[in-house]
């Protein structure tokens, strides 16, 4: 596929957000979800396409957010595309405002997203989450 092609497969992807099935229907069934950074545990690493389904699914609950594509830089390889992109919603217990800062880098096969390794700021997402009066600890 071209970059431009994958470009757009990225774009609805994020046009899709808030909708675990509409998310995952451009994701192949072995996709793979890297996050190295979202967990003070450590790396975080989701498999296969119904478990990232679940997943989404709960945190479509706790979070309500668009993500836009600020830039994005085509590779050699026409099927890598790393981008970078901001989220802005809200997270929905707490009411309070939520952004980041993103940049991923995503693979594609077939047409679909097989792999995404997605590096944020950790966190923005704890303080939104955090109790009221906890959100600097």
């Amino acid at each position: 596929m071209s970059t431009q092609t994958n470009l757009e497969i990225l774009q609805s992807v994020f046009d899709s957000m808030g909708d675990a099935d509409a998310v995952v229907a451009h994701y192949t069934d072995d996709y793979v979800l890297e996050l190295p950074y979202a967990s003070v545990d450590g790396p975080d690493r989701t498999e296969g396409k119904a478990v990232v389904r679940e997943r989404l699914v709960q945190a479509f609950k706790i979070f309500r957010f668009t993500l836009h594509i600020t830039e994005a830089h085509p590779c050699a390889d026409p099927d890598l595309l790393i981008a970078e992109y901001t989220s802005e919603g809200e997270v929905i217990p707490t009411g309070r405002r939520y952004s980041n800062r993103y940049i991923g880098l995503w693979r594609f096969r077939d047409g679909k997203v097989c792999f995404t390794r997605e590096y944020l700021n950790p966190e923005m997402a704890r303080a939104a989450l955090a109790p009221s009066g906890e959100e600097g600890a």
